[in-house]
């Protein structure tokens, strides 16, 4: 009884390990074309972004230092002083804000690009995944041993037409 219970176990366990199987989407992102007009278009937005900071960065140091020479001017009341700082933290937060914004913009517009590519790309894994009777597919950077049988990158870069 044992030995049945043992070698069930043995071929079930064969059975499950041959329904997995891997694939090097990393490899298969950078034969795509798609993914190197996205970049181009990505660094473009980037650099466009980064002349607005600039901008920005340069307008708010003319104003810290219009508002720095008001401050150290003769005359100012403690009051005014106090209002100036206020203005400078205010103009801090404003530029601190809009980098942020500037972040947000850049990391929403990268996944507008990379969205539907990461798609195409699963639909493929899938559908080879399918036809090759694959119930599982892991990235091959989580793999440590497997056949090449299990590997279909190849494959998927034949349905891709990569």
């Amino acid at each position: 009884m044992k030995k049945l219970l043992l070698l069930v176990a043995f071929v079930a366990s064969s059975f499950s390990f041959a329904q997995t199987g891997y694939v090097d989407a990393e490899f298969l992102l950078s034969k795509m074309p798609e993914v190197s007009a996205a970049e181009t278009q990505l660094k473009n937005y980037t650099s466009n972004l980064q002349a607005d900071i600039t901008k920005a960065e340069t307008n708010a140091n003319a104003r810290f230092q219009a508002l720095q020479q008001e401050a150290q001017s003769e005359g100012v009341t403690e009051e005014r002083r106090q209002e100036i700082i206020k203005m400078a933290q205010q103009l801090e937060g404003s530029l601190n804000t809009e980098k942020q914004g500037a972040e947000l913009k850049l990391a929403t517009r990268r996944n507008e690009l990379m969205q539907p590519i990461y798609d195409k790309l699963n639909a493929a894994i899938e559908k080879v995944a399918k036809a090759k009777g694959f119930k599982i597919i892991v990235s091959v950077s989580s793999v440590l041993f497997a056949e090449d049988s299990a590997n279909i990158t190849e494959a998927v870069k034949t349905e891709m037409g990569l």
